[in-house]
C-alpha cells in the first residue's frame, strides 16, 4: 500500500511555522530597559537635587551631635580633645541656628 507524504500531520505543521516567522517576545527588552531607565532617571534627579549648602547642614548638624555626645562622657573616655565644655556645644547650635535659621 503506497503512503501518501504529501498530507502527513507533521509535513502540514512544518510548512505553516514556515510560512509565519516566529514572534518575538518583547517582555524582556522590558524586563531589563525599564530598571535601567528609572535607575538613571533617579540619578539625573540626585545630581540636580544636590545642594552644597545642604550638604554642609548636615555636616555641621552632625558635628552638633558629636559634640554633645562627646561632653556626655567623662573626659578620660573622650576619643578627642576639640570640645572642652558645655558651651563649645551651644555656641556650635548658635552658630548653626544664625546661619541657617533653624534648630539642628
Amino acid at each position: 500500500m503506497p503512503q501518501n507524504t504529501d498530507r502527513s500531520p507533521t509535513t502540514s505543521s512544518t510548512t505553516s511555522s514556515l510560512a509565519q516567522p516566529p514572534r518575538k517576545s518583547r517582555l524582556v527588552p522590558w524586563l531589563i530597559g525599564l530598571p535601567v531607565v528609572i535607575f538613571a532617571a533617579l540619578m539625573l534627579i540626585g545630581t540636580l537635587m544636590d545642594d552644597p549648602q545642604s550638604k554642609q547642614r548636615w555636616v555641621d548638624s552632625e558635628a552638633i551631635k558629636i559634640c554633645w555626645k562627646q561632653i556626655g562622657k567623662p573626659e578620660t573616655e573622650r576619643k578627642t580633645q576639640e570640645f572642652h565644655s558645655k558651651e563649645d556645644c551651644e555656641r556650635l547650635e548658635f552658630d548653626f541656628k544664625s546661619k541657617y535659621g533653624e534648630n539642628p
